[in-house]
């Protein structure tokens, strides 16, 4: 295997909405530069980035995947992201270590709702892109309305074709490459450069002035040199486009037919020529492990070794596997490193670069360069591994946080005993992924991106970890309260022969606004009851608040005044006054006139502009309250609104059938409200229901 200085080398990442063919284009490449001596299909499961179970039969892209191809010296390092949105905290740490996103769009579709997301995610990075018009070979393909739809949809850095189609649909043959003023035509095993035919020489020349036109305008040498002479030369062209891609000016628009290996060729040159390497990319910023103060790296080898881990991978022969991009310094094999935000030390064993699923030993990887490492049990992604004495760290951008709760039961004692240990694993591997056991209902509950993400991992824990499980809806944690003040008495008096028991209280309970929680005051006068028995009395008080008389669920905004009781010389006792504040409180909450409340979510959907009226149609039949919508561009809106989260649980299947997949949303808890009287009734009948079943 070569050894790369990190001039040679540029990190790709493939992003594009679901189908537009992401991973065929990083297998055309693979094939066109030698790497592989067939193309794998996505349909046969033969491809190397789509190495997964799951992904072999479902035939889509769940999980970031590394591979890298040679090309005339260069080392081309791809990161295949997937295109559904339910995976799409996938595509994040891959964008935080590429240098430049290669955005696919379908020749027919353009520009569909994962283009923007992911888009706008490589924007907010200040990321280089650069566009693909794959499938140019389909049916209705069209070039020139991809690239008018990538205008119109996407703002930022302008859209500027830099090749020409030769042909369209199953006439497609080639590409008119705008720099060099040649045609690239043939597939992989045969791409010839040659003469522009007769009949698109007008059309180019014309593409080119426009190219010329949108580069001379980002540099003022360019400009007054384009005014003065009306031409620039080949290599002033390229070097203006190169420098215009990596600040984010232009984005130049390529077109391909990656089934067909057609127009792959001059797109690898493109890369090549055009894409930033890690010494354009320049400086990371990190901090020191204990502080917030900026430290720099280089893409240098004589600064000192750090890297960030952006994918683990769980394999069935090696174990874990921590994909790398060193940022400074280089890698070498068997070095003692550390966790820089642990301290733990580790070592760089089994360092490799990455293929897919296999691993090609690597004794050094240079700065900027991706590979991997193994048997680091205890980093996760998002872990800088560093230099000892010269500590740093990297941090991982901020992921999507998965919307999709899901209640999730092992299916005998067998499969109890291994799931724990399999979600685990699964969670290290899929950042989308978290669980936790809720402290209120007791459930383990699993969040995911969407149902499918869920269903894929349900697939895995069977296929993978021999665990069964069963899915249900997480129990909604309602609460309860009162609506009106009363005052009752609570008195606790047991005689059994010896020192008997005896506590007597009075208490005013009143309800407080929503979210106030719990209030305890102290009104006793005198010594009606003792001093030392009040603490016990409020003890009493919350423990009957844990269950409430409704349907068992905690109590919560009141206000408890504890005004007046009794007490007896001997037969008084903490204990006595604790259990006569717990029938006090249940004598309060029935007679308080109990109400039960709801947990209301704050909800931010992102539609297209032509849904957004179903968007606000679905929200208010899930009793949604719209608090306002506003214009984000592109022909994209945001639309606020509060909905109880009773009515979210198959939200995100709903959402992505009602907008083809083009919208998406958050959430998180906002408050709780009354529930409705005729919903109230039903949720405490299920209530009574359940219990006598369990009962």
């Amino acid at each position: 295997m070569p050894q790369y200085e990190s001039n040679q080398i540029r990190n790709i990442a493939l992003t594009g909405h679901r189908g537009c063919g992401k991973t065929s284009l990083a297998e055309a490449l693979l094939f066109s530069t030698g790497m592989k001596t067939r193309m794998g299909e996505v349909e046969q499961g033969g491809t190397t980035c789509d190495f997964g179970a799951q992904e072999v039969e479902r035939q889509i892209s769940i999980a970031a995947a590394a591979c890298y191809c040679d090309h005339g010296g260069t080392k081309i390092n791809l990161i295949d992201t997937p295109g559904y949105a339910e995976f799409f905290a996938e595509v994040v740490p891959s964008l935080w270590v590429a240098d430049c996103s290669l955005l696919v769009v379908d020749a027919v579709a353009g520009v569909e709702v994962h283009t923007f997301k992911v888009f706008e995610t490589a924007r907010q990075r200040s990321q280089s892109l650069i566009a693909v018009v794959n499938k140019i070979d389909k049916e209705r393909a069209n070039f020139d309305g991809a690239v008018a739809s990538l205008r119109d949809n996407l703002s930022g850095p302008e859209v500027v074709p830099v090749q020409l189609p030769i042909g369209a649909e199953d006439r497609f043959e080639g590409v008119i490459d705008l720099l060099a003023m040649q045609a690239v035509v043939g597939d992989a095993s045969e791409a010839k450069r040659g003469s522009i035919p007769d009949e698109l020489t007008a059309a180019a020349q014309s593409a080119r002035e426009a190219l010329i036109d949108a580069v001379a305008t980002t540099n003022d040498d360019l400009t007054i040199k384009y005014l003065e002479e009306g031409e620039l030369t080949t290599e002033e062209l390229a070097e203006g486009l190169k420098s215009a891609v990596a600040q984010g000016l232009i984005m130049p628009v390529l077109a391909t037919n990656a089934r067909g290996a057609v127009g792959v060729v001059a797109l690898a040159d493109f890369l090549v020529q055009i894409a930033p390497s890690p010494l354009e990319r320049g400086t990371w910023s990190g901090h020191g492990p204990d502080s917030d103060e900026q430290v720099n790296r280089e893409p240098d080898p004589s600064q000192p070794f750090a890297a960030v881990v952006f994918k683990t991978i769980l394999d069935p022969y090696v174990g874990r596997l921590n994909v790398i991009r060193t940022i400074s310094g280089i890698a070498q094999a068997d070095a003692s490193v550390v966790d820089a935000q642990s301290g733990a030390t580790a070592k760089l064993t089994g360092l490799a670069f990455v293929q897919g699923r296999e691993m090609v030993s690597a004794g050094t990887i240079a700065p900027g360069d991706i590979g991997c490492v193994t048997k680091l049990d205890d980093v996760v992604s998002g872990t800088t591994l560093c230099d000892a004495r010269e500590r740093i760290v990297f941090d991982c951008p901020p992921l999507p946080i998965g919307m999709h709760a899901t209640a999730l039961e092992a299916s005998s004692q067998a499969d109890q005993d291994k799931l724990s240990g399999a979600l685990a694993q699964l969670a290290s591997e899929d950042v989308g992924l978290s669980y936790e056991r809720d402290g209120e209902t007791g459930e383990l509950i699993v969040r995911g991106m969407g149902p499918l993400h869920v269903e894929v991992m349900t697939s895995r824990l069977k296929s993978e970890f021999a665990v069964d499980v069963v899915l249900k809806p997480p129990k909604i944690a309602y609460r309860e309260t009162v609506t009106r003040k009363v005052r009752v008495q609570g008195r606790h008096k047991k005689q059994t022969g010896g020192r008997g028991q005896f506590g007597d209280v009075w208490i005013r309970i009143e309800p407080l606004g929503r979210s106030e929680g719990f209030e305890f005051v102290n009104e006793i006068r005198g010594a009606s009851v003792p001093t030392n028995y009040i603490p016990a009395v409020e003890k009493g008080l919350q423990d009957a608040m844990a269950i409430g008389t409704l349907a068992g669920y905690p109590v919560t905004d009141v206000r408890i005044i504890l005004d007046d009781g009794s007490s007896h010389p001997v037969d008084s006792s903490d204990m006595a006054f604790r259990m006569a504040g717990q029938i006090a409180m249940r004598n309060a909450l029935v007679e308080g006139a109990p109400s039960l409340l709801e947990p209301v979510v704050a909800v931010e959907v992102t539609t297209p502009d032509d849904i957004m009226g179903d968007v606000i149609s679905d929200l208010n039949g899930r009793r949604g309250q719209i608090q306002g919508m506003d214009a984000i561009g592109a022909g994209m809106q945001r639309v606020r609104a509060l909905v109880p989260i009773a009515e979210m649980n198959t939200y995100a299947a709903d959402l992505r059938s009602l907008s083809q997949g083009r919208a998406s949303y958050t959430m998180e808890l906002a408050h709780y409200q009354a529930v409705p009287p005729h919903l109230q009734e039903r949720i405490i009948a299920a209530e009574a229901a359940q219990d006598k079943e369990s009962g």
